[in-house]
């Protein structure tokens, strides 16, 4: 093969797309051990931090592919945390607090010196990379190797990064269980917790620089917390929590680069605001955690606290239990509409729960183990 030919491996929207894909599952994966963990703002701390050292990086190299753009990205990322680490430990700031002061620092220092720093004339830097990424444009910038092209640079980069994330699980995932579901457990048994939040950390440093060209602050954000807090609704199980946040994170590349590239919009800012829609609808359906369950759990139990309510009036005689105005008597002693009573008291008619014996209304003997069996539950509870 002649030096210098050109081999296209993919189209130029599979390419697009797969390395997007690839980006947000790299991204995801750490993100559900922080999600777990709930250590939210190393996340965040982790991803800005990390502008300082590529700015940094770009003083030497001029692109955005340049290998140094990932070590020193990744380098700030952990000296970040280390010094909330640090200064956490030796005064009274909480770590929330002292990662947003710091986190904040350095982006502003790393937006300072990508603005006035000047680059060669072949930088293909512009600060709007930093907040939106260039993801259109990643297939632009090839890997050559002897003048071969073998695909685009952030593909690589990414898949590497992402079987380095792949190895650290396989290989220390009983620790990152145990640390991430009983934290007393782990240190009955000695287990570091430092070594942990270390693995962690590098973890998500590696997955934020090598992603920035491609999705840039906000996507980043969104592909590392995004995924998993959605994922989070669904199941509380750590393997299952990965491979969930995967699925998300790849259905909303899919959708949002689909309605992205025909449009001619933004595909990073399609793809975050699908991932908040995502976010947005596990919150109202989801099955276990949703609004919605909660509201008609909260209905049910509402609806029958006033059955026991009804039940127990009866059962105690502290009423007028004749048939012809039970309902009347209830609907005033309790000053709830009559359509209200009539309602529950025909339900619990249904039920087998209430009798008419001698014109009187009383509890049958199910509806009397129903009621005793629901005070002696509260009796206990208080």
């Amino acid at each position: 093969m002649a030096q210098g030919e050109k081999i296209i491996m993919f189209s130029i929207e599979f390419e697009i797309v797969l390395v997007i894909i690839l980006s947000a599952v790299t991204c995801s994966i750490p993100g559900a051990f922080l999600v777990m963990r709930k250590n939210y703002y190393a996340a965040d701390t982790t991803n800005r931090s990390s502008m300082l050292g590529i700015a940094a990086a770009l003083i030497f190299s001029s692109y955005l592919s340049s290998p140094l753009v990932i070590i020193f990205g990744s380098i700030t990322a952990v000296l970040a945390m280390i010094l909330v680490k640090k200064i956490k430990d030796f005064t009274m700031f909480r770590a929330k607090g002292l990662s947003i002061i710091i986190s904040s620092a350095f982006l502003c220092f790393g937006i300072l010196i990508a603005a006035n720093v000047s680059f060669s004339s072949t930088s293909n830097f512009d600060l709007s990379i930093i907040y939106l990424g260039e993801t259109a444009f990643t297939y632009f910038n090839r890997l050559r190797i002897f003048g071969v092209d073998i695909g685009s640079y952030a593909l690589y980069a990414i898949s590497l990064v992402l079987i380095i994330n792949i190895i650290i699980i396989t290989v220390f995932y009983k620790e990152f269980k145990i640390d991430g579901v009983d934290k007393n457990y782990a240190a009955s048994i000695e287990m570091r917790e430092s070594t942990i939040d270390y693995l962690l950390l590098i973890m998500t440093s590696l997955s934020v620089s090598v992603s920035f060209q491609t999705a840039g602050i906000f996507m980043t954000s969104a592909f590392i917390l995004g995924p998993a807090a959605t994922a989070l609704f669904y199941t509380k199980r750590l393997s299952s929590l990965a491979f969930v946040s995967v699925f998300i994170s790849s259905v909303a590349c899919l959708a949002g680069f689909g309605i992205a590239w025909p449009n001619e919009v933004s595909i990073s800012g399609t793809i975050v605001s699908f991932l908040g829609v995502l976010f947005v609808v596990s919150v109202i359906f989801s099955p276990e955690e949703g609004l919605l369950k909660k509201y008609f759990d909260n209905l049910t139990t509402q609806k029958r606290l006033e059955e026991y309510i009804i039940m127990d009036i009866l059962n105690s005689e502290i009423i007028d239990c004749k048939e012809k105005n039970i309902n009347e008597v209830i609907s005033y002693s309790l000053k709830w509409k009559l359509m209200r009573v009539s309602y529950i008291m025909n339900k619990l008619k249904s039920e087998n729960k209430i009798e008419i014996v001698q014109d009187k209304v009383q509890l049958t003997e199910e509806g009397k183990d129903i009621l005793n069996r629901f005070l002696a539950a509260q009796h206990c509870f208080y």
